[in-house]
């Protein structure tokens, strides 16, 4: 993956040199908002003259903002100094960029920082120590060690905001009262002080300005009205620091020792601290395990990286981030191309161009509106794979932890011309669909009716298990593989138990039990989806000639490759769709909570039928025809289901949750078209 990475970055800063250039590639996107949304700018501009902060945000956020003011993230590390001067997070500005700035000793910019510190900031251990406020049991807690970044505070008591506003209505030593009365921990006191702090700092904000929180984009330090960020003697500080390379020993010491760059194998300027710089962890710093010897210091025996790789892995880095980033559902996704063949150089524009295909096809085949859309996303992606370039994508599933990038699974290698095979798919499934079911424009299948198929528990989502599951479906779909078509039902059977029992933390809150004849179906044709794709074995079906049926039954069973078990299976739920439909009938226009309600879904057990319970619920079905009168015009349906049924119950072999996954189908089945008939008889009336 490093070396996908640096090629991207290659790619990016080519022969170019100089500030700008490097600038141009290592600033950060700051997302623009579209329509009558607006964002933000927050300036605060501390005055050298008078202890006075004025807050300005009136620019609103544009497509050259985080240019113009120098935006590059924050320091990589969740223990890094943070002293960008330009930066998403407000607590930042008010406990340690300002000092960090100082001890930077950039030129004039460290001088100017100086008097800001001293005028504005005070240290929070000596500041309470001396407040009248707070009786001896309670500055006790002040004796905890403090982490540097938590020593400085904003001195809100003693500054005037905005025509000689304050920013917080409480004092400094207030907060820190109401604080340890009221936690129960004070381990962390420091920390929990300055997330109240900015809190109150925040909502303080919001009044001054009459503008909320998440509507600021970028927060700029700036003094006496110029942003720090403008200075070149900070811009030349930024791009050093990005391009840093702790410098070791002597070349000849280094080849002495035996270390190259990792990348490009030099031996000029090594470190492995370089590996800190990026957002992606690529090996572990902190296990001796993983250190030559098992010696901490000695993790620049095993893995190092020159000054000029280092500038490509970061400026890669931040392409991938601010370029290549999808979402499946609640999977955060970067597409990394790897650049397999190329018959011309590649530019800048070409990668930029490239990117916004990816992710506009990827976005498609995840969610689309129409199969138009999705045909021609994937048409325009597929024209920049021709004879002159070929490249292949990985998917990197991850998520944020603190300030580095957890990968969850990467998936490598994909075939570009897999979206044009999800396309084909999604476009069989959709013409199957209406000829078997009825015309629904609003059915689709594409990968987010996969991602809505089966259970996943948001809470801690890369770690769970089902998660995982979930994931080696997307692995199987991009990379060719096959699926166990028993795991994936009992996946789907889970999924409708979490919506009839009212499971909450789940990823399925957009279904309702009333929902479970539609969610079903879907996971019907997402099994044709997958079948199509090759991702699971088509299964040989029954001779459909010897079927006493309807020409629409036997051709959704035909159609489907149903097996006579199965499709016993199939026409038992289809009796119990029957059955709902008649007692929906009867019970829609009642004024209480029965409306609308099918007793005869109780009798279906959601954990999974084994063959006893599929005996009962036979019996159950064929009472309930009886007692509401269809007998007489399903006889033919419950004929066949039983002759299948007990030609084959004495040798059942399908577990439990298939055996209620084809009940379902049929009952899914049903149900969609007496609804969808319904529809499509109200739109002919009127």
């Amino acid at each position: 993956m490093i070396e996908e990475i640096v090629e991207i970055g290659d790619i990016l800063i080519g022969d170019a040199s100089g500030n700008d250039a490097y600038l141009s590639v290592l600033t950060e996107d700051i997302e623009v908002p579209t329509g009558d949304e607006k964002r933000y700018v927050a300036k605060i501009d501390f005055s050298t003259n008078e202890k006075k902060i004025n807050i300005d945000c009136a620019e609103e956020i544009d497509d050259e903002t985080a240019k113009k003011y120098v935006y590059v993230g924050s320091a990589e590390g969740a223990n890094s100094s943070q002293w960008f001067a330009s930066t998403t997070s407000f607590a930042y500005f008010l406990t340690e960029t300002i000092p960090n700035l100082v001890e930077c000793k950039i030129p004039v910019v460290s001088d100017i920082c100086k008097k800001i510190l001293d005028m504005y900031f005070v240290k929070v251990k000596e500041y309470l120590s001396r407040s009248s406020e707070l009786i001896d049991e309670e500055k006790r807690y002040l004796q905890q060690k403090i982490e540097k970044k938590y020593v400085y505070f904003l001195d809100t008591d003693n500054i005037v905001v905005n025509d000689n506003k304050r920013l917080t209505e409480k004092q400094l030593s207030q907060i820190y009262k109401e604080l340890i009365n009221n936690t129960k921990s004070t381990d962390k006191i420091f920390k929990q002080l300055r997330d109240v702090f900015t809190k109150e700092c925040t909502n303080g904000l919001k009044k001054l300005t009459e503008i909320k929180p998440q509507q600021i984009g970028l927060y700029v330090l700036c003094v006496d009205g110029k942003p720090l960020t403008s200075y070149p003697e900070y811009i030349d500080a930024v791009i050093a620091y990005k391009r840093q390379v702790k410098k070791g020993s002597k070349k000849a010491k280094n080849k002495q020792e035996g270390n190259i760059c990792y990348i490009c194998l030099d031996t000029d300027n090594l470190s492995f601290e370089g590996f800190k710089k990026t957002r992606f962890k690529y090996f572990t710093t902190d296990k001796n395990i993983f250190a030559s010897y098992l010696d901490q210091k000695n993790y620049a025996k095993n893995i190092t990286v020159c000054e000029k790789c280092l500038l490509k892995l970061v400026a890669g880095d931040i392409f991938l981030r601010n370029k290549l980033k999808t979402q499946l559902g609640t999977f955060d996704v970067y597409v990394l191309p790897t650049f397999v063949y190329t018959s011309a150089k590649l530019t800048k524009n070409y990668l930029e161009e490239l990117s916004q295909n990816i992710t506009n096809s990827m976005n498609t085949a995840w969610n689309y509106n129409s199969l138009e859309k999705l045909r021609d996303d994937i048409y325009n992606f597929l024209s920049y794979f021709d004879q002159n370039h070929y490249f292949l994508l990985n998917l990197i599933f991850y998520r944020e932890a603190q300030a580095s990038t957890k990968i969850i699974r990467f998936i490598a290698d994909i075939n570009p011309s897999i979206f044009d095979k999800i396309y084909n798919a999604a476009s069989k499934v959709f013409s199957q669909y209406t000829d078997l079911i009825g015309n629904d424009p609003s059915f689709r299948i594409s990968l987010e009716s996969i991602y809505y198929s089966v259970p996943i528990r948001l809470k801690n989502i890369s770690e769970s298990k089902e998660a995982q599951r979930l994931l080696n479906i997307y692995d199987a779909i991009f990379s060719g593989k096959r699926i166990a078509r028993d795991v994936l039902i009992e996946n789907f059977i889970k999924a409708v138990g979490v919506v009839v029992y009212g499971k909450e933390g789940y990823n399925l809150s957009k279904f309702i039990e009333n929902d479970i004849a539609s969610m079903v179906i879907r996971m019907v044709f997402v099994i044709r989806f997958l079948e199509i794709l090759d991702c699971l074995e088509v299964k040989r079906g029954m001779d459909i000639a010897q079927l006493n049926l309807s020409d629409d039954l036997k051709s959704y069973i035909q159609q489907m490759n149903y097996d006579e078990p199965r499709t016993a299976l199939f026409l038992l739920g289809v009796l119990i769709g029957e059955i709902g439909a008649k007692q929906y009938l009867t019970t829609k226009d009642r004024q209480d909570d029965s409306a609308g309600h099918k007793p005869i879904l109780n009798k279906i057990n959601y954990n999974g039928i084994d063959k006893p319970k599929l005996i009962r619920l036979c019996n159950d079905v064929h009472n309930k025809l009886r007692q509401e009168k269809l007998l007489p015009y399903t006889e033919m349906i419950f004929a066949e289901m039983k002759r299948l049924l007990d030609k084959h119950i004495d040798s059942w072999k399908l577990d439990k949750y298939e055996t209620l996954f084809y009940i379902l189908s049929g009952y899914a089945y049903k149900t969609q078209k007496v609804i969808l008939n319904a529809l499509n008889s109200q739109d002919t009336s009127n």
